[in-house]
């Protein structure tokens, strides 16, 4: 779904930044992933990112929780990822939620850059398999001549520049081998940055949705999200709102063991696609209705 918004006037103050690294982060979470030492008098190899326990102040909790209404079907994928998929409900609506969660000591997350603006929706089969992927879904938002909105950098290679808006709010990343999800505020800058997807926005923070999301639209969504710790998910839920899709995502016990402190929206509707390699080499793909600049990518260490 190309970016339309792009074409409201709000956007025009959308900034390039650049900021010095602060200090440090410190962790206190058991099993934490470990950050390298901040050197303040030398370059920095990699930055030091925080865990979702460092970040921000929780925002509100939401009382719009939803629950399972039907069974939890499990697929069993290589590098002891899952795929997840059931029908949840809250007082209000319905929706399908399909959803991969694995372990950041077993496998990584990879962008994967598509820059044929003609290669449509089917594309996703052919690079996540060329990639080894076990799972993956479309990636960020891009403008309409197909350009990358937000900074994008695959294998090391950057694309766009690193933006800051209400709808490019955060980032997931990879450093050191470690996957991370950042705010815009905590972004220390490319050193070390191997892989990297901006997007937005913001759906969870401190285990809790976000109080400003949209309640009056609802679209197929696609979102990353994290506990924090080493856990990591990827999916697509059809359909709901931003609003909708935070409460959902925060809701106690709605994922298969897993708890959600961090969660960002990717880009939605049209370009809404997964693609799961089942333990047994058998292949799901959804591909979206249009053709997409870039991916994320789940693939085994």
């Amino acid at each position: 779904m190309k970016n339309v918004v792009l074409l409201l006037p709000a956007l025009l103050l959308i900034q390039c930044a650049r900021f010095s690294p602060p200090t440090g982060y410190p962790s206190s979470q058991p099993g934490a992933p470990p950050y390298p030492a901040q050197q303040p008098t030398q370059a920095l190899t990699a930055p030091a990112y925080p865990t979702a326990a460092h970040a921000a102040p929780s925002p509100a909790t939401s009382s719009v929780s939803w629950q399972h209404a039907s069974s939890v079907r499990s697929t069993s994928l290589p590098g002891g990822a899952e795929m997840h998929e059931f029908t949840a409900r809250s007082a209000t609506e319905s929706a399908q939620v399909s959803v991969v969660i694995f372990e950041s000591t077993r496998c990584a997350l990879r962008v994967l850059d598509q820059p044929s603006s003609h290669a449509g929706g089917g594309a996703i089969t052919p690079l996540m398999r060329n990639s080894g992927a076990i799972a993956g879904v479309n990636g960020g938002f891009f403008h309409p001549d197909f350009s990358t909105l937000g900074l994008m950098i695959c294998d090391g290679r950057k694309t766009g520049q690193f933006t800051r808006s209400s709808l490019i709010s955060g980032a997931v990343l990879m450093v050191a081998n470690e996957p991370y999800l950042v705010w815009n505020d905590e972004f220390l800058g490319e050193t070390g940055v191997a892989q990297m997807l901006q997007a937005g926005p913001r759906l969870v923070d401190g285990g809790q949705p976000m109080t400003t999301l949209n309640r009056t639209k609802n679209a197929v969504r696609t979102f990353v999200a994290t506990d924090g710790v080493r856990r990591w998910a990827i999916g697509t839920v059809h359909s709901t709102s931003l609003a909708g899709l935070g409460d959902l995502l925060a809701s106690p016990g709605l994922l298969p063991d897993m708890t959600v402190q961090r969660a960002l929206n990717l880009d939605g509707g049209h370009s809404t696609a997964l693609y799961v390699r089942t333990g047994d080499g058998q292949e799901i793909s959804r591909p979206g209705w249009s053709t997409v600049r870039n991916y994320l990518a789940v693939v085994p260490r």
